[in-house]
Formats: C-alpha cells, structure tokens, sequence
C-alpha cells in the first residue's frame, strides 16, 4: 500500500494514475500532491461529501504500488 506522504513526494509520478481513475479532475496540477486540494477537487467535480471523498482516497491508496 502506498502512504499519502509517497504520493506527496513523487506527485508527478502518482499523477497520471489519478487522472486515470479521476477524468474529470481538472486541476491536478494545481492540487501538486496536497491531500485537502484532491479532496476538494472530488468533492466539487463528482459531488462527494467529503467523507466520500476521503474514502475514495484511501480506497485508491490501497491499489497504488509504492515508488521503487
């Protein structure tokens, strides 16, 4: 399983994965490996809680193999 703190730190590497599961997010630039702006993002362009959004996250992290 991959940690956020992973993601955060290889962003440009982990981004292509999230725009694969998430097409309709638009500013993955802009959220640059921040937790909170994903979350925003999910919650905005998919109409999530933001607990929804946070258990999408997480759900996401568990498919994500860590960087080598």
């Amino acid at each position: 399983m991959t940690t956020w703190q992973e993601v955060e730190r290889n962003w440009t590497r982990f981004k292509p994965k999230f725009r694969a599961q998430w097409p309709r997010l638009t500013e993955l630039d802009r959220i640059d490996g921040h937790r909170v702006f994903l979350a925003r993002s999910l919650e905005s362009e998919y109409e999530l809680t933001h607990r929804e959004a946070e258990r999408e996250i997480d759900a996401f992290l568990k498919t994500l193999d860590p960087v080598r």
